[in-house]
């Protein structure tokens, strides 16, 4: 019986997987391949990164409101963590979950987060701009990918034509 656990348990070579999920479709499209992948006895990860307001209210109340702001913020994102963590849970059937809520840039959080954790696969979305839209939105996959410190899986949505995306 132990030595069918451990040839299980070596089957894959992953037992730390983690998913970022910022909760769009994009991500949302990830989420099949990171449990199937679990589904041979790893641990999964939903991680969710908040990044930081980049605007400063002015005035003599700036503090006040930024903290304000910030401590909404924070539990909105908790608050939708919880949701997805559930949801993962419930489509997960018996697999370790858990989640991690996490503050700063998702480009240099993730790769800590999965070298901090020691994950061994990170399972993510890529919206798969290109061209302008690439250079002005940048991309956290691309820097995931480079800056990871064990292989990324990335899933990309199927494209859809634009009559089917409007119906």
């Amino acid at each position: 019986m132990r030595n069918r656990r451990a040839v299980r348990e070596q089957s894959s070579g992953y037992r730390r997987i983690l998913w970022p999920t910022d909760f769009s479709p994009f991500a949302k499209a990830a989420l099949p391949h990171a449990l199937k992948i679990a589904r041979e006895r790893a641990e999964l990860i939903v991680l969710h990164v908040v990044s930081p307001t980049v605007a400063y209210p002015p005035g003599p109340m700036a503090a006040t409101v930024w903290t304000t702001l910030e401590t909404e913020m924070r539990a909105a994102a908790k608050e939708q963590l919880d949701r997805a963590t559930a949801i993962v849970k419930a489509k997960a059937g018996g697999l370790r979950i858990r989640s991690l809520l996490v503050y700063g840039s998702p480009f240099h959080q993730i790769p800590q987060v999965a070298k901090r954790l020691r994950c061994d696969l990170i399972v993510l979305a890529t919206h798969g701009h290109t061209g302008l839209r690439h250079v002005l939105l940048g991309s956290v996959a691309e820097n995931v990918v480079r800056h990871a410190p064990c292989p990324v899986l990335t899933v990309r949505l199927p494209r859809v034509a634009p009559s089917r995306a409007r119906s």
